[in-house]
């Protein structure tokens, strides 16, 4: 279940042009199936959440999250993520969309640098946040006049929670190293670059020089899902991305993640999120301003 809401520009009188801004908010329900969101990424919006209840388990930038109520989840622009429920009992969240993030010495996009911080506990913040989050909801759903100042005032207070609670986190020790990438992780990132080709799992494994039951095997285990499955929901996941950023057609959007018949991409979308392309595009927040095609 989501309820979503698109937050209207703030008057440029009231703001100087170039800042960052709320774009979305969203009161999303979700259990551990994944039909609500597929695992994906978006290329120039962050979100923020807010676990307000049950417990989640939260996929970002290929390592795993586990939340309670209280916990603040960072998406950074570009990161592929997913949430789920931890468990059978559902979890829900407030989510935002912050658009023109440029802060300091990150790139675009970039709320906090490290992996560690993309959850955080917001402690003694989290009523204020909540309360917050729930403030601009009830706006946009009444059509409260000045809802968009109100967002654009809390989004700078809830940035500079987290700048502070970022900042709170353990650093990661002088002179450590990351860790090279293990082969199921490396795999992954494969597939995430290549999701719109049609290679198979004999072909696959062949990259990796293993065979193809022990590729399925590992990737299964440290993933939940065979390769071809993850890449299945990579598909569905950038598709949902385009059906609610950009005005591209249905056919178009197949052909980009990787089906050739459009009727095929529509029977596993509506399979995978519960409803077709195009009924998920009409409940879904569209762009203020849409990317089209090049004609």
């Amino acid at each position: 279940m989501v309820h979503m809401h698109a937050v209207p520009p703030v008057p440029s009188s009231h703001y100087a042009e170039g800042l960052f801004r709320m774009t979305y908010l969203t009161n999303t329900e979700v259990d551990n199936n994944g039909k609500i969101r597929a695992i994906h990424s978006h290329a120039d919006v962050a979100e923020i959440g807010l676990v307000y209840w049950g417990r989640g388990v939260h996929t970002i930038g290929g390592q795993q999250y586990h939340s309670e109520p209280g916990d603040l989840l960072i998406y950074n622009a570009n990161v592929l993520h997913q949430d789920l429920a931890d468990g059978d009992a559902p979890m829900r969240f407030f989510l935002c969309g912050v658009a023109g993030v440029q802060i300091a010495d990150m790139t675009s996009g970039c709320i906090v640098k490290a992996p560690e911080n993309y959850l955080l506990k917001s402690g003694e913040y989290f009523e204020f946040l909540r309360y917050g989050f729930e403030a601009i909801e009830y706006g946009l759903t009444n059509q409260q006049p000045h809802t968009s100042l109100f967002a654009h005032g809390f989004l700078y207070s809830l940035m500079a929670v987290i700048s502070g609670l970022a900042k709170q986190a353990s650093a990661i020790p002088a002179g450590a190293q990351a860790s090279p990438p293990s082969l199921v992780e490396e795999m992954r990132r494969y597939i995430d670059r290549n999701y719109a080709n049609n290679f198979s799992l004999d072909e696959l494994a062949q990259v990796f020089h293993i065979n193809r039951f022990y590729a399925s095997h590992i990737f299964s285990e440290a993933f939940g899902a065979s390769p071809m499955q993850y890449r299945t929901r990579r598909r569905i996941g950038e598709a949902q991305s385009l059906l609610t950023s950009s005005d591209f057609n249905i056919t178009y959007i197949a052909s980009v993640i990787g089906y050739d018949d459009p009727n095929r991409f529509s029977q596993v979308f509506t399979k995978m999120v519960g409803m077709s392309p195009s009924k998920y595009r009409e409940l879904s927040v569209r762009s203020q301003q849409p990317f089209k095609r090049d004609k």
